[in-house]
């Protein structure tokens, strides 16, 4: 099968896999860095003997502007992981899933502004339709208490800090293996996790629930869904592989309600279907030259 008919259907398991995080990591009930540095090292541990191959060939950076990029990259994974595993402490499934959601439409507006282009109408009414569905999402939280808007403002983190590790692996990873890039990436954020979880001063290592449901994290979300996605960042467009993560809410919310027993708020449901519809209509709007590429790819 050529890489052009493989991208798309890599592309759809990654969605699939990924749509189990929110579920291994309630079932966890563990720290949040706990969780993340215990799923990255499990991680890495699997993909030993394709990051050595990687390093045989000698598909690792070379340069070091290329492992800065890389570190960055590491960095706003491990924020991303951080903030958003702690959300669903917090919130419920749906509105931390929906709200990290938004991440697409955060890479279609910095994109099209790196490139100096002009917000298009579609583009703008798109970002006020998720503005409002994020609003309709916030309130319904609101009245749950403080503690569910906590999760709802680090669900947005998550967000936001994706949106970075988006764009500065489509700088750097076309240049590289997808296991030798992945390793490296999970290695920064394991280390990162582990340093807060030590931290704080609680326990660092995982009860035997925590590892098994961080074994479900590592094997199905990691493997089958971020470095699956890695992979098609360098085939397919930031934006179109964004997009793909529309299905992920719904995936998640079925499987919260069939494994979980958690009905999503009335709230999350209207304010979730304005999010994404938000998000859809912004991403329909897409400029001739590829959006997502940063400025600093062009300076190079």
């Amino acid at each position: 099968m050529s890489t052009e008919r493989l991208a798309p259907a890599a592309l759809l398991i990654a969605t699939v896999a990924v749509s189990f995080s929110a579920i291994f990591i309630r079932l966890a009930n563990a720290d949040a860095a706990v969780i993340v540095w215990v799923r990255m090292a499990m991680t890495l541990a699997l993909l030993a003997p394709w990051l050595g191959r990687d390093i045989r060939r000698g598909a690792l950076p070379r340069k070091r502007g290329d492992g800065a990029l890389i570190g960055l990259s590491g960095v706003c994974l491990a924020a991303h992981f951080l903030t958003w595993t702690a959300s669903l402490r917090y919130t419920s499934v749906a509105s931390s899933i929906l709200l990290v959601s938004l991440h697409p439409l955060l890479v279609a507006v910095l994109g099209r502004r790196l490139l100096g282009e002009a917000v298009s109408f579609r583009l703008a009414a798109g970002i006020g339709l998720a503005l409002a569905g994020t609003a309709v999402t916030c309130a319904g939280d609101v009245r749950l208490g403080s503690r569910a808007l906590a999760g709802d403002v680090l669900a947005l983190a998550g967000a936001v800090t994706f949106t970075g590790y988006l764009l500065v692996g489509r700088t750097v990873r076309p240049r590289y293996g997808a296991v030798g890039y992945s390793g490296l990436v999970y290695a920064v954020v394991a280390a990162i996790a582990l340093t807060v979880a030590a931290a704080g001063g609680g326990p660092v290592l995982p009860s035997a629930r925590a590892a098994l449901a961080c074994a479900g994290l590592a094997v199905v979300c990691t493997i089958l869904g971020h470095t699956i996605f890695n992979w098609t960042l360098r085939h397919l467009r930031a934006a179109v592989v964004s997009v793909a993560f529309l299905g992920e809410p719904p995936v998640t919310v079925a499987l919260a309600v069939l494994i979980l027993s958690q009905s999503p708020p009335s709230t999350a449901l209207a304010g979730g279907a304005v999010i994404l519809g938000g998000v859809a209509l912004a991403l329909s709007d897409r400029p001739p030259s590829p959006a997502e590429v940063p400025a600093m790819a062009a300076a190079e």
